[in-house]
This record gives C-alpha cells, sequence and structure tokens, in this order.
C-alpha cells in the first residue's frame, strides 16, 4: 500500500512538472531564480539616436530617451519602439523594430531618425546558430537601400541581401553602398557559433540642383 501511495505521489509529481514545463520555458523558470539570474538575463541593448533624442520602449515597457543601454536582459526576441523628441509643430512617425538577443550578446541601435519614415544608421544583433564550422560564425546583411552593394574589409561580396556568409571569428569591416544614397560604414565582431545581424537605413543624397541644370 506505501508503495503505491510513493509511486502515485512520483507520479503526479512528474505529471505536474511537465505541465509547467510545457507552459513555462526552462530557460525563463531560471531566468528567474536570484542565485542564477545573472546567467541567464546577460544580454544588453544599447540605444543611440544621432541629431536628436528619442523616447525608448522595449516590449511595451518605458525605458526613459536615448542615449540608453538596458543591461541583464534575457535572451529572446525583444520589439523596440523609437520616438523621436521633436517641437509640437514637428512630425516624427514612432518607429518600430524587431531584434533577438541570444545568451552572451548585446544589441546595437544606432540611427538617425528623419521625417517621413526616413532613416539613417544600423541595427546590429546576434543570434545562436547550431552548427558552423570550428572557429567561424555568420554574417547577414539587409539594407534598406535597393541593389546595395556589400564590402567586407573593402571586398565586394554581393548585393544585399547577404545571408549566411561563414567567416573566421575576429573583427571587420563592413561597407554597404548604394547609388543615390548615403554610405554606410560600421566595424563588427563576428562570434563562434552565432550569427551576425546587420541592416543598415540609408539616407537619399540630396540633389545639388545648381548641377543637374549645368
Amino acid at each position: 500500500m506505501k508503495n503505491r501511495k510513493t509511486t502515485l505521489i512520483i507520479v503526479i509529481a512528474i505529471i505536474t512538472i511537465s505541465i509547467i514545463l510545457y507552459f513555462l520555458p526552462l530557460g525563463k523558470i531560471l531566468s528567474n531564480i536570484p542565485l542564477i539570474k545573472s546567467f541567464y538575463n546577460n544580454t544588453s541593448i544599447e540605444i543611440i539616436t544621432e541629431k536628436g533624442k528619442a523616447l525608448v520602449a522595449i516590449n511595451g515597457k518605458d525605458y526613459g530617451q536615448t542615449p540608453t543601454t538596458v543591461e541583464n536582459l534575457p535572451e529572446g526576441k525583444y520589439t523596440i519602439e523609437l520616438k523621436k523628441i521633436a517641437d509640437e509643430d514637428t512630425f516624427y512617425e514612432k518607429q518600430i523594430f524587431e531584434v533577438e538577443l541570444a545568451k552572451n550578446t548585446s544589441a546595437r541601435v544606432d540611427l538617425e531618425i528623419g521625417p517621413e519614415n526616413i532613416l539613417n544608421g544600423t541595427i546590429l544583433y546576434y543570434t545562436s546558430v547550431p552548427h558552423t564550422s570550428s572557429g567561424k560564425g555568420l554574417i547577414t546583411v539587409t539594407s534598406s537601400a535597393t541593389d546595395a552593394k556589400v564590402y567586407i574589409d573593402k571586398e565586394y561580396i554581393g548585393n544585399a541581401p547577404i545571408n549566411n556568409l561563414e567567416e573566421k571569428d575576429n573583427q571587420y569591416q563592413i561597407k554597404v553602398s548604394a547609388n543615390g544614397y548615403e554610405d554606410i560604414e560600421i566595424p563588427v565582431f563576428v562570434r563562434a557559433g552565432y550569427q551576425l545581424n546587420l541592416k543598415t537605413y540609408h539616407f537619399p543624397i540630396p540633389v545639388n540642383f545648381d548641377t543637374v541644370s549645368n
């Protein structure tokens, strides 16, 4: 009789734990245990807006205004909202971006927000990849400009989008260039076992009407 009760308790405990883990992933549980919280909540997002400030919200939570760095975040997907602070008679639309953070990484949003949804700058973040060659990581580059050319350490790689380009764990200089748009150039670190995701946004080059008329 005693063995039956013990077996029944064990079965109920296993079912209960299984249900909890199904609805609340293990990583989320561990990230809320104080003693090991720092091992899971170890990512960060740095947000900068050039030539002005913007109000920042991440996953619906207010984080003040730029520049700001939000630390000790668990891995996962984040929605970043930026609303440029401007005079009452100046209208700028709210900008919304999605980033995904892997453990032990950081994301960086460095943008200039212009009128009419025009942006200039970069968004950079890392995601985990299950399989890469030893000591290598991946690079993915997308651009807001059409037919944008991508260069790594001054070597032409191809037109954006560039997907899952394998490179050694090292620092590189990426340049993205497109006709009629300002160039974007940024130093990046490729990390073994991770995919570097780089998104570039480009201001159009102002037209000089004197030059056109001549």
